[in-house]
């Protein structure tokens, strides 16, 4: 299982956990961080993700299924993708909707706000390996041109900037708040002019870490964020 999905049972704790993770995948689908065609991950993964049980997991989809915004296929090739997106489905849920919304876009600001802090505090702190190792996850991410790829590149890369902060406290706020935000898969906006924009805004936000420029790479790094991030806010 990928470490990027590890330690994330805190974040179903509100209402029943099959309703948690299904409002997680339903707002996913409406803001369009999970295009049409969009394949989830298999249910033992989701569930050990979450630390949760797989029926939960599998109510969860069940519900989704019934609403009609997933589809299930079997067989070579098979697994669960987001279907073809249905509006009145999505208007018979609104309400509840607009409260995980809301919920999220306070998540992704303090997350935004953490990574201005972190990447001022690498600038300020880095070793000349960890610059190194900046540079080449930056140069990683060019060769990712897909969403699964581009967005595991990118997080490696902002935990790296993390951890060469040399605060581990801080570290571990973030990969909170990124547990929080991604409940078990990552699914922020992608499209090819947002993996543009985030290929400038790494070159950038390095060169301000390699240059010591504290304060640009904080702002840099939280307007790649908001940027890249918050589209659905």
């Amino acid at each position: 299982m990928s470490t990027q999905l590890s330690g994330l049972g805190d974040v179903v704790v509100m209402t029943s956990a099959p309703q948690q993770i299904a409002d997680h995948i339903m707002s996913s689908i409406a803001v369009g961080a999970l295009p049409v065609g969009s394949a989830l991950p298999p249910e033992r993964e989701l569930a050990a993700a979450m630390q949760v049980s797989r029926s939960s997991v599998r109510a969860a989809l069940d519900r989704l299924e019934r609403g009609g915004f997933i589809t299930r296929r079997r067989g070579r090739g098979g697994g669960t993708f987001v279907a073809q997106r249905d509006e009145g489905a999505l208007a018979g849920v609104e309400d509840r909707l607009q409260v995980f919304h809301r919920a999220r876009v306070h998540l992704l600001d303090a997350r935004a706000v953490i990574q201005n802090r972190l990447a001022h505090l690498a600038a300020l702190r880095r070793t000349d390996e960890e610059l190194a190792e900046l540079r080449a996850l930056a140069g990683e991410y060019v060769l990712h041109a897909e969403a699964a790829g581009a967005r595991e590149a990118d997080a490696r890369l902002h935990h790296a900037i993390a951890r060469a902060g040399h605060n581990p406290e801080l570290v571990r706020i973030a990969v909170d708040l990124d547990r929080q935000i991604n409940t078990g898969f990552r699914h922020d906006p992608f499209s090819a002019e947002l993996f543009a924009r985030a290929r400038m805004d790494h070159e950038a936000i390095v060169a301000a870490i390699a240059a010591g420029d504290a304060e640009a790479a904080g702002r840099l790094c939280e307007e790649h964020f908001r940027a890249t991030t918050m589209l659905d806010s």
